[in-house]
């Protein structure tokens, strides 16, 4: 039963990879999403936006930080 006195908590999603290995492996964009997607609906979490940061380049492990 639903508590009206308590609405869902509104969330989003953030998602990124930054290197290769993670954008082919089991940490891609649409992986993270799916992940987040069930991790929300099974909290009963109201997902109101999806933010994606695809990295500075999907091809270079090597790119310069931006600590500095």
């Amino acid at each position: 039963m639903t508590n009206s006195s308590h609405p869902k908590q509104r969330v989003a999603l953030y998602v990124r990879v930054s290197t290769t290995r993670q954008a082919e492996g089991e940490l891609s964009i649409p992986d993270q999403i799916k992940q987040g997607e069930a991790f929300c609906a099974a909290r009963d979490l109201d997902l109101v936006e999806t933010f994606v940061e695809p990295g500075a380049s999907a091809t270079d492990d090597r790119r310069p930080s931006s600590s500095g």
